[in-house]
């Protein structure tokens, strides 16, 4: 089907997910220009992909708003950053919103862009989970390759940072915890993120994270040609948030990498800044490699000494020192936030929408109470095992004749 179409009126800018171009210098696309051929870090393919090609008399462009793509009718222009333009659009046939992310067409002709390009589509339909926005499909039209996914009412949190300001303690640790249980499935389904960051990190309006752009991930699979896609030349993450290992070798990361660039991450939604903000791109590199993970108390002394000791952790610079999976890290968060619940007076439950306020006459006893209550319900449940009860009538006791053996 050719571009064309009527023009439709363009959705409301509050409705829109915000995705934001990457500012100049936060990402790494290019920077470090192309590596060899025989770097251990660029791709091994199998076989070439064919490129795209437009049916006869088309060029390929990307569409504008009120134009369609295939059966997609597309609204308005969301954002993008080094690879693929994100757009909001409608399946007409399905009639449902969705977000059209489309390949540009002078990207389209780099043999390895497209490659990474599929193999978003393909990371991105393993991960069937609440932090995962869910691919509906991909395809081509028109000389243009597009991934259709599921389109998320939200505000990324580079964003909502910049908006609000620093995010309590408590609300930054949820959001941990929750992106840590989607690493925990990705990890599961063999996918590696590799591009951790607070703008690719979705809040909807009922307090989900949602993991976005899996233009960087992995997907670890024993193949005989290590035949993994890895970054050459294209894009190797957002220096930002980049763990050590993977600046030297994006072929070395694993789910330890993605745990330190969630600590990158909470830092700066406790801070509202990087925890390397200054210098350039070779500083910053170099600050990830050997500088310690600076104090985030030095900057808001509020947080607590546990959720400082959690980011050394999550950031220490050897992959060995810090937690070994997600979901490692995930229990250690549900417990942190559970510990803060109960100093704070309030009980954590799963969600923003689910703190409950304890009287303040029982916080201040709280922390006496609850041993003195564990140890009644337990005389209590040893009372009815074993103690007899005063209106039952003991059972008369029935003599048992001795039996003497006869005398020989």
């Amino acid at each position: 089907m050719s571009l064309g179409g009527s023009s439709v009126s363009r959705a409301r800018p509050e409705s829109r997910a915000e995705v934001p171009k990457e500012s100049p210098g936060s990402s790494a696309g290019g920077v470090m220009g192309p590596l060899p051929a025989d770097h251990p870090t660029v791709i091994a393919r199998r076989e070439p992909l064919p490129a795209v090609e437009a049916p006869p008399g088309i060029v390929p462009r990307l569409p504008i708003p009120g134009e369609m793509l295939g059966h997609f009718r597309v609204d308005e222009f969301i954002g993008g950053g080094g690879m693929g333009r994100v757009f909001r659009a409608w399946d007409v046939r399905l009639e449902r919103p969705v977000a059209l992310k489309i390949l540009p067409p002078e990207q389209a002709s780099e043999p390895e862009i497209r490659a990474r390009f599929l193999n978003e589509a393909r990371s991105a339909a393993k991960l069937v989970h609440p932090g995962f926005a869910l691919v509906y499909e991909a395809g081509e039209e028109n000389g243009l390759s597009y991934i259709a996914f599921e389109f998320i009412e939200g505000i990324n949190l580079r964003t909502l940072v910049e908006r609000e300001g620093p995010l309590p303690v408590e609300q930054a640790l949820e959001i941990v915890l929750q992106v840590a249980q989607a690493l925990a499935h990705a990890a599961r389904k063999g996918v590696v993120h590799r591009d951790i960051k607070p703008s690719n990190i979705l809040l909807t309006p009922d307090g989900q994270a949602k993991l976005i752009d899996l233009g960087l991930a992995r997907i670890q699979i024993p193949t005989d040609g290590g035949a993994d896609l890895t970054a050459s030349g294209v894009t190797l993450g957002t220096f930002d948030y980049i763990s050590p290992e993977q600046a030297r070798n994006p072929r070395a990361a694993d789910q330890r990498s993605d745990i330190y660039s969630l600590g990158c991450t909470l830092f700066y939604l406790l801070t509202g800044q990087p925890p390397y903000p200054g210098g350039n791109v070779l500083q910053k590199l170099l600050q990830h490699q050997g500088e310690p993970p600076p104090d985030v108390r030095k900057i808001r002394p509020d947080v607590p000494a546990e959720v400082a000791r959690l980011l050394f952790r999550m950031m220490a610079k050897r992959p060995e020192d810090r937690f070994q999976t997600a979901e490692d890290l995930a229990a250690e968060v549900r417990w942190l936030l559970d510990r803060l619940a109960v100093l704070s007076g309030q009980s954590f439950r799963p969600g923003r929408k689910h703190w409950v306020s304890i009287p303040p006459g029982l916080r201040v006893h709280l922390p006496w109470l609850v041993p003195v209550l564990v140890l009644v319900v337990a005389g209590w449940i040893l009372f009815l095992l074993w103690g007899a009860s005063p209106t039952e009538t003991p059972e008369p006791e029935i003599p048992i004749p001795k039996l003497v053996a006869p005398s020989q």
